[in-house]
Formats: structure tokens, C-alpha cells, sequence
């Protein structure tokens, strides 16, 4: 079945003593052929084999610290490869997603808003660096908040913390990207907002001949705005984003189902077959005819 993106996650974190999500996520196996797919359980994300991407965002502060294979993290439309020591950080209201490159791929992912851990360095409105790679003092961190975070010991919970803390202040002080004033912090929340109406219009109606203005209105914004603030937000033109969804569906069609690569051409907005043979081979390094086959039958890949 079919996993429709989600965009907006509402996140609710009820342990006043614990307001920290610290989940131990492993992917079993490699999907070449989803950019992102995750099926969520209570503390595990698991490969979900043939599901849509969940690409997503929210307005906690998100960190995935890789312990064992490779993957990759998506932040707006920059991809970013993470080895064993590499750190990812999704500041938030930053779209985003993840997958796995070689399995098994393990990672811890913290979840948390500042303000719940330390109001003091909340009202700093930090943006992080995406990436840290091979940090020797992250590493150690984030090693002991592993081990805490499994153990059944009391008081774990409040070692996490205090580890928590200890990394943001480390971050904050090694690893600022940016700060933003109180007018910036709130703006940058409500253009998010703003955005979602159009990227869950394309996600409903990437099948039909979207044009700049019809997002614009979706998003009650004017044409010139909407396209500055999906450029600077996403990191690519409105089309170009379109057509990026309509590529990941086709993807999808092409491996779950018993649909022609013409149907699937067609029905995913294309208006033209060699043109979107062209385009999918370009996204995905494989043509739509061999996105069919079985991936023992791809020799090489």
C-alpha cells in the first residue's frame, strides 16, 4: 500500500522529567529504489519495502548520530551521506527525511524543542551546522546516551538529560550555523507553515499541469513571494520540486505495481514519454523499463 508523505509532524513529548525523544533506529536492508521510506513503530523506525517517501517537518530540533553502516539524510533538498561518527542535525521547521545506503544501518535520533531542556539557550534561537562529521566529544556523548538510553539502571532518564544538555552546549558553542533574532525565529515558523499548503497541494495534485501561480494562491501568497520563499526554504524552484514528486511517484508506480511504463508516465503528469525517460534516468541512474525488474536482475547496482 501506498505511504502518502506527511509533512507537518506534530510532535507531543509528555514527560515534563524527560522531554527528550531518544529513539535507537536500524534499517535490516537497502532500498535502492525509495528515496525515503520509514514505518514507525514505539521505538524502532524500520525499512518499510515498498512505501512512498515520508519526507516531513516539525518544530522540534532533530539529531541523527550514526553508529554502524551508512546512510543518508535529506534537509530541504541537500542530501547528505552519514558514516559511523558522522552527526546530522535538522534545525527546526527544515524539511527532511532519511534512508538507509548500506545495511545494517544503525543510528541514534534525539528528538527534543531547546526550550523544554534550556530556556537560557532557547532564547539564543541557534541554527546548528546540517553536518559534523568525526567529532571525538560528540562521539563520546552520544555514546553514553546510547548506553543510558537502553539501560534499565534508575536514573537514567536524568543522565540522559544532563547529556542532552552537555551536547547543546557543545554544539552551541563549536557548531553555530546561525543566529536569528525573536522577529526571524517567528517568521521562519509561519513561512514553514505557509509552505506546507502548497507542498500537500503538489503531494494531492502533482498529476495535474500545476503552474508557480497555482501554488502561490494554495499558499495565499503572491506569485513573486511564494516563488522566493520556496526557493529559500526548499532550496529549488517550485517545478523543479514538482517535478521531483512526480518522479518519486513514478518510482513507486514502477515497483509496486503491475502498471506500463507508459500508464505510469502519463498518470504521474508527464506529457511527454522520452522526456520523462530522460528525467528518471537522470534522478535515479536507472531507466523506468529497468525500475520494473527485480533487483537481483540488476547486476551491478
Amino acid at each position: 500500500m501506498q505511504q502518502s508523505p506527511v509533512f507537518f509532524e506534530k510532535k507531543t513529548l509528555n514527560d515534563p522529567e524527560f522531554p527528550v525523544q531518544i529513539i535507537n533506529c536500524s534499517h535490516s536492508e537497502k532500498n535502492w529504489r525509495m528515496v525515503f521510506s520509514r514505518e514507525y513503530a514505539v521505538n524502532d523506525y524500520t525499512h518499510l519495502e515498498g512505501s512512498d517517501c515520508f519526507i516531513h517537518w516539525h518544530e522540534h530540533l532533530e539529531m541523527h548520530y550514526a553508529l554502524e553502516g551508512t546512510g543518508c539524510v535529506q534537509i530541504n533538498q541537500t542530501f547528505h551521506d552519514l558514516a559511523p561518527g558522522d552527526l546530522a542535525i535538522v534545525n527546526p521547521c527544515e524539511i527532511h527525511g532519511d534512508r538507509c545506503n548500506t545495511p545494517p544501518y544503525s543510528y541514534v535520533a534525539i528528538i527534543f524543542e531547546m526550550k523544554d531542556v534550556s530556556k537560557e539557550l532557547a532564547e539564543m534561537n541557534v541554527l546548528f551546522r546540517p553536518v559534523i562529521r568525526q567529532d571525538k566529544t560528540i562521539a563520546s556523548l552520544f555514546e553514553r546516551l546510547h548506553e543510558e538510553s537502553l539501560s534499565p539502571l534508575p536514573g537514567s532518564k536524568q543522565v540522559c538529560k544532563a547529556l542532552v544538555l552537555d551536547l547543546i552546549v557543545y554544539l552551541i558553542r563549536h557548531y553555530t550555523a546561525q543566529t536569528l533574532n525573536d522577529r526571524e525565529s517567528r517568521q521562519r515558523k509561519k513561512d514553514m507553515m505557509r509552505l506546507s499548503a502548497a507542498l500537500q497541494h503538489i503531494d494531492r495534485n502533482y498529476h495535474l499541469p500545476l503552474t508557480n501561480a497555482d501554488l502561490a494562491e494554495a499558499s495565499h501568497m503572491s506569485e513573486s513571494r511564494f516563488n522566493h520563499l520556496f526557493r529559500q526554504i526548499v532550496g529549488v524552484p517550485p517545478m523543479k520540486y514538482l517535478i521531483d514528486v512526480r518522479l518519486r511517484k513514478a518510482m513507486n508506480m514502477l515497483t509496486t505495481s503491475h502498471t506500463s511504463v507508459t500508464d505510469v508516465c502519463y498518470t504521474t503528469g508527464f506529457r511527454d514519454y522520452n522526456n520523462f525517460g530522460r528525467l528518471f534516468l537522470k534522478r535515479f541512474g536507472i531507466t523506468p523499463t529497468q525500475a520494473c525488474q527485480k533487483p537481483e536482475d540488476l547486476t551491478g547496482r
